[in-house]
């Protein structure tokens, strides 16, 4: 779990002109089990992103052949690539974990093998040297805690409405597990004063805010319900307020999300805050996901 975001040189050691270009760049929810999904990712151009480094907010796949092809599809394009997992990813299938915590650390050991980074580095130079810092989360429910984002609202999901994580995801059987707690407990030792040198990006999968669920001015709102079925309310499962004090105890200027699967860059106190998600191929065909002009969103440096 150590990062080296507490490294002056940082882990590329290139001449500062090589980087006076370098961008960060941002992509969540890509869904790489559908096939058009993955075929848009492999249409990414292979030279433009070359001194570039990408954030993957969670939610590539649930199966470890799918999301290895992912990254190996954005680490021939890329120089660094970040990752955290999502709730698709712990998902277990066919009784091949014992829990979805086992899932968690399988899902990581894929990732240091590749190159795929789940902790802290420092990318860049000069004024727009930056350290990423993966933050690992999950969602409290009503009822479970006062930093569920949970928000009544008049049209609530029916009886037979699906979440596929209460079938899919298993956390372990001990008392008392939170999963929540247990993803931030992973991520205190990266919000130490090791790592509070120079700008920080931080990026998670869950929402860290109650507001940013909502639509703004120019966004596109939430697809309009259908009058003879009630919508799943996303508020149950969207975040935790937690998250959100963990970015500001670590001071980042910028925070990635994703599992909404709407695209957001918004300002609130002094840090932005930017969803960038490829979402399922009905979700563009429909137009619920407002289209950014490009898969990729470049985050930093800061405009």
């Amino acid at each position: 779990m150590h990062g080296h975001c507490e490294n002056n040189k940082g882990p590329w050691r290139g001449d500062s002109a090589e980087w006076a270009a370098m961008q960060v760049y941002a992509i969540s929810d890509v869904h790489a089990d559908f096939r058009d999904n993955l075929w848009q990712l492999e249409q990414l151009p292979r030279h433009n992103y070359a001194a570039d480094a990408l954030i993957v907010a969670g939610d590539v796949s649930h199966e470890p052949e799918v999301l290895r092809r992912t990254f190996d599809i954005f680490l021939e394009r890329f120089r660094e690539v970040f990752f955290v997992p999502g709730n698709h990813e712990l998902w277990i299938r066919e009784g091949q974990h014992a829990s979805s915590v086992e899932k968690f650390q399988e899902v990581l050991r894929l990732c240091h093998s590749l190159g795929v980074h789940t902790g802290p580095e420092v990318v860049g130079s000069g004024e727009d040297r930056v350290c990423v810092v993966p933050l690992f989360s999950w969602y409290t429910r009503p009822g479970e805690g006062s930093d569920s984002l949970f928000r009544e609202r008049p049209m609530q999901e029916p009886a037979e409405s699906v979440w596929a994580d209460d079938y899919l995801v298993k956390w372990p059987r001990s008392g008392g597990f939170r999963p929540v707690q247990y993803f931030l407990d992973l991520n205190a030792e990266r919000l130490n004063g090791a790592y509070r040198h120079g700008n920080r990006i931080s990026f998670s999968h869950f929402l860290p805010r109650q507001d940013l669920m909502f639509a703004a001015r120019g966004e596109l709102p939430p697809a309009a319900p259908d009058p003879g079925r009630a919508l799943f309310n996303f508020s149950t499962v969207a975040g935790s307020s937690l998250i959100d004090e963990q970015i500001r105890q670590l001071g980042s200027r910028l925070h990635v999300y994703g599992h909404q699967h709407r695209n957001r860059r918004r300002l609130y106190d002094g840090v932005w805050y930017v969803s960038n998600c490829l979402g399922y191929p009905e979700e563009r065909r429909g137009r619920v996901i407002q289209d950014p002009g490009d898969i990729l969103q470049s985050v930093w440096p800061l405009v």
